[in-house]
């Protein structure tokens, strides 16, 4: 009986980390097993469905694709339309995209076209050219019931001289402060 020993190609970036199965990334056994990985020198082109993860190091070529994540490593190319939850792209993407979570544009990272986002993430040296449009966030004011200020409060003192006086002009004159703060 021979025992076959299986060694790691230095030669196929990233590869390490599949044959030990520890990438970053990896999440739930199901949201594993719904990840595509498109290595270097591998083109695909066509729709991609039922994907939650799909990471990029060869090309893309889809339209109407949507998933959970996307990740375009620094040789990976993406052309055509997305729509997906959180994007890195550290390589290259050309199309239209729609993030409504998190888009980072790394360092080496080429976005062409129509770009959509909920929160935007760029370093240094990334280049975005195209539409750049923020998707509407909910505002502040719906979700946290305002406040109402109460006009005027006997407990607190003015802080500047001539303030709520009866006896004012309707003159514009300049307010002095009357008292340091803490005294």
């Amino acid at each position: 009986m021979t025992i076959e020993k299986k060694t790691i190609r230095s030669d196929i970036p990233g590869h390490h980390t599949l044959m030990n199965g520890s990438l970053s990334y990896a999440g739930t056994p199901q949201e594993e097993s719904r990840r595509l990985i498109v290595g270097r020198d591998i083109t695909l082109n066509g729709d991609i469905a039922c994907c939650d993860c799909l990471i990029v190091e060869g090309t893309v070529h889809a339209q109407g694709f949507t998933a959970r994540r996307l990740d375009i490593l620094e040789v990976g190319f993406f052309a055509g339309s997305a729509e997906v939850q959180d994007v890195v792209v550290a390589g290259r993407f050309e199309g239209k995209l729609v993030v409504p979570g998190r888009l980072t544009v790394k360092s080496t990272g080429r976005i062409y076209g129509e770009i959509e986002y909920g929160v935007l993430e760029a370093e240094a040296g990334a280049k975005v050219e195209g539409q750049l449009a923020a998707l509407a966030q909910i505002p502040m004011q719906e979700t946290v019931p305002a406040l109402e200020a109460q006009d005027h409060n006997d407990n607190v003192e003015s802080l500047y001289e001539g303030e709520g006086d009866a006896g004012e002009t309707t003159e514009e004159r300049p307010r002095v402060f009357r008292r340091a703060i803490g005294f």
